[in-house]
């Protein structure tokens, strides 16, 4: 059996399965048809699989070559942007990463990037600032941060736009409220007791968004007290002030708890957005990364994804509401 997979047998494999011709593969790769056949048996014996089959047009993908095809893309493509983060690093042009992250966002997740930065760059350095996401995508825009974690929507701003992760947004209580011991909140208590929210300056497009959420449910909000962070909203809670709106995986006070909304359904999307040309090729590869390291820890706890979220790596603009 052999077992030296390699850079070099990915490109041939992807050469052949857009070509659908050894020949024509073989020319593409400066190759004589002989050795690149003898590669792609190396690769096939590699992964267990018979990737093509002979058919009418030359060589046709088998099942297993269809699958391994996206996946060798994407190891091409991942492989591409790691030499070329690794060039600008050792050509002494890399800057500090300008990283910004909302203070709604769950800090284990901004650590986790951080944390991922310096494995992909190990020399580089950050400078990281925090505020609310309306103000993160305006300096993301125009190009007074290199990067940010947010909540989405976006709006009309062109930026590449990976998912992270996507979350229910819950009510926060006090443990020693009688509505603790129900799973979900009738909506007349909300109507009543919904008070504390995040102020609409921080991100006008999710507040308004939300607001919709809850007229399109008639439940009439009626907030009071607005705040710039979770540890502003729970110690309102705290205090009695009322009910909060708090997403599920930002940690919580030991006396406070988090309950569904009884007949709604809100799920808001973290992201990590930087400009569409990649002026730091590090950058989707560090998304990636967040991406499949939520996508672990939810299959982990055994979470499923919400019905209409949207997942996968995307250039464009994701919707924010499941």
């Amino acid at each position: 059996m052999y077992s030296g997979l390699e850079y070099r047998h990915l490109r041939y494999f992807v050469a052949v399965a857009e070509e659908c011709n050894y020949g024509r593969a073989a020319i593409r790769l400066h190759l004589s048809q002989p050795s690149l056949s003898a590669q792609i048996m190396k690769l096939e014996d590699c992964i267990h699989a018979r990737l093509f089959q002979r058919g009418r047009a030359g060589a046709e993908l088998t099942p297993a070559g269809r699958h391994f095809l996206e996946k060798a893309k994407w190891l091409l493509h991942m492989s591409k942007l790691a030499f070329q983060s690794t060039t600008s690093v050792h050509s002494g042009i890399n800057l500090p990463l300008r990283f910004g992250y909302s203070p709604f966002v769950n800090h284990q997740l901004v650590e986790d990037a951080v944390g991922s930065y310096r494995d992909l760059v190990p020399d580089g350095q950050i400078e990281p600032s925090s505020a609310g996401s309306g103000s993160l995508i305006a300096m993301v825009a125009e190009g007074h941060l290199d990067a940010a974690l947010v909540v989405m929507p976006i709006g009309e701003h062109k930026l590449f736009v990976q998912r992270i992760r996507t979350e229910k947004v819950l009510i926060c209580l006090r443990r020693d409220d009688p509505l603790a011991r129900l799973e979900s909140i009738p909506r007349n208590h909300i109507e009543d007791r919904l008070r504390i929210i995040f102020a609409r300056v921080q991100h006008p497009l999710c507040y308004d968004e939300i607001m919709r959420k809850f007229a399109k449910a008639k439940i009439r909000l009626t907030p009071t007290d607005f705040v710039a962070s979770p540890t502003e909203m729970q110690f309102l809670v705290k205090l009695g002030a009322g009910f909060g709106l708090m997403l599920e995986s930002v940690p919580l006070d030991s006396e406070l708890t988090l309950r569904s909304i009884a007949g709604l359904s809100i799920h808001l999307k973290t992201a990590l957005i930087c400009l569409p040309d990649h002026q730091r090729p590090v950058l989707p590869l560090l998304a990636s990364r967040l991406a499949k390291m939520c996508a672990d820890v939810d299959e982990m706890s055994g979470k499923k994804r919400p019905v209409g979220s949207v997942g996968g790596e995307l250039p464009l603009q994701l919707p924010m509401f499941g």
